[in-house]
């Protein structure tokens, strides 16, 4: 009785925790731009600058209103989203406890996972190449909601920055890329020995589209951690990602491979399906595949198939 109070609890909060996160990323969506923003946000500026003693000097005021308002010109970056169930199958409690200590407590195959990315642009055209210059942040998190303790299993944290460079040409081609991406990134998960995980990497995206296809090929050079220095041999040194627009829907893949042919071949496949919510704009249904390795930075060199289904808020 006190584990089904207890099961009744989590599933409020979570519950409350969807809602929160529906509403909150569609407050945000809408302050991105100026040009999109909704009557009442506009009559809620309006209100305030009659109520407040605002200053007179211009940079101040805008100073002010930015600081009410949060607009800081933070972006979405990579995909954000809430899967509340993401069922794998890796038996995270049979693993050697000397390597994997506290792991004889992810007893569910079933977990929530959730993913926050935003970038701030920094500056354009500064080479007057009309380049644009990003930084970006991603924290991935893996939850054991459905254990008896809801304890989080793994959380990975990925700092970058980058460059991006159109390719000025004077021929539309498809088999011409449309853009290059420069950047470094690290990333980690933030344990201590001996689950402690980590990688740099400093990249190149060719950047190809035509019509309602983007590809994106990535090559990288990587410096790993003492605890994952075999990484590329189960990741590689880049990858494939393809993404076609269907009407509204959106499918994404992505392919990672070390390129080892001679039998010792290892990599990972995903794939990723969204569409609106109703008639929203910033809120999607979302489904995701993945098989192989590296579903998270811990399971690197562990294989496995994980199926998702949840929401999300930026593609």
């Amino acid at each position: 009785m006190k584990y089904f109070k207890y099961t009744n609890i989590k599933t409020i909060l979570f519950s409350l925790s969807l809602l929160f996160c529906f509403s909150s990323q569609l407050q945000a969506q809408e302050s991105i731009d100026s040009s999109t923003e909704s009557s009442s946000d506009r009559a809620m500026k309006q209100f305030l600058f009659e109520y407040l003693d605002a200053p007179k000097d211009l940079d101040e005021r805008e100073s002010m209103m930015s600081q009410i308002f949060s607009n800081f010109g933070m972006l979405p970056h990579e995909k954000t989203f809430l899967v509340p169930f993401s069922y794998t199958t890796e038996d995270f409690e049979q693993r050697d406890p000397l390597q994997y200590p506290g792991y004889g407590e992810f007893n569910n195959n079933t977990e929530v996972e959730f993913q926050i990315s935003l970038k701030k642009i920094i500056s354009y055209n500064f080479f007057n190449l009309n380049e644009i210059i990003s930084f970006g942040y991603t924290q991935e998190v893996w939850w054991q909601f459905y254990s008896d303790s809801a304890p989080f299993r793994e959380t990975n944290y990925r700092p970058e920055i980058w460059l991006t460079l159109p390719l000025q040409d004077k021929i539309d081609s498809k088999y011409i890329p449309k853009a290059l991406k420069i950047g470094f990134w690290h990333e980690s998960n933030g344990m201590g020995d001996p689950l402690s995980r980590e990688w740099n990497q400093l990249f190149v995206d060719f950047v190809f589209q035509h019509k309602n296809l983007i590809t994106t090929i990535r090559a990288s050079a990587v410096d790993a951690g003492d605890n994952n220095k075999d990484i590329t041999s189960y990741l590689g040194h880049g990858h494939l990602k393809i993404n076609y627009f269907l009407k509204k829907h959106q499918f994404d893949l992505t392919w990672r491979n070390n390129l080892k042919f001679n039998g010792n071949n290892n990599g990972s496949l995903k794939a990723e399906w969204s569409y609106p919510i109703g008639r929203s704009k910033n809120n999607f249904w979302y489904i995701k595949l993945f098989n192989g390795y590296g579903a998270s930075l811990v399971d690197y060199n562990h294989h496995q198939s994980r199926i998702s289904f949840g929401f999300l808020f930026s593609r």
